[in-house]
């Protein structure tokens, strides 16, 4: 049995390559007070937000403060710029699901925000065994990318960044309409 504190837990080192922003990391559960779960209490300052990326298990986000942008792709934004998407915004108390494999991104839309992540660690394989559940990010993922120049993978990165930004910048748009 464990006890832990959203607010006051131990700060995660932030992989700079993941955000675009300041974020601030709170790791809440980890292997060593959960068997099954890992959860975060992430602060976005100022607008900043994830990259692009999956996770291989279902993400529970739980916002808990401000208002932030949830931006789920209906498939790889990295290979299909123009990918449908569904965009929800986050108020305190908001909880959303997001399924595994599906690209995605959130974080804020203007000021601080904050919310809660969590998801199981492990997943079952096709072969129903438990396996460690992974993250694909954005950088990675272009990383893996091995036919295209790393000028084409730069202007690639550069594509998804302006995206992002005028997703985001539209929703700042109507809300404030």
């Amino acid at each position: 049995m464990s006890k832990e504190n959203i607010f006051f837990s131990q700060k995660k080192d932030i992989n700079k390559d993941y955000f675009r922003g300041e974020v601030v990391m709170i790791e809440v559960l980890n292997k060593n007070n959960s068997i099954e779960h890992e959860m975060y209490h992430v602060v976005f300052k100022n607008g900043a937000l994830t990259t692009v990326h999956y996770h291989e298990t279902e993400q529970i986000l739980i916002a808990t403060k401000g208002k932030g942008i949830l931006c789920l792709f209906e498939a790889n934004i990295i290979e299909n710029i123009s990918a449908p998407m569904k965009k929800i915004v986050l108020t305190e108390g908001d909880v959303a699901s997001i399924p595994p494999f599906i690209w995605h991104f959130h974080g804020s839309l203007k000021d601080d925000f904050a919310h809660l992540a969590l998801r199981n660690r492990h997943r079952i394989d096709s072969n129903g065994n438990k396996q460690p559940a992974h993250n694909l990010w954005e950088k990675d993922f272009l990383n893996q990318l091995t036919h295209l120049s790393s000028n084409e993978i730069n202007q690639l990165s550069l594509q998804i960044d302006k995206k992002v930004k005028e997703i985001v910048e539209s929703e700042q748009e109507r809300i404030t309409n």
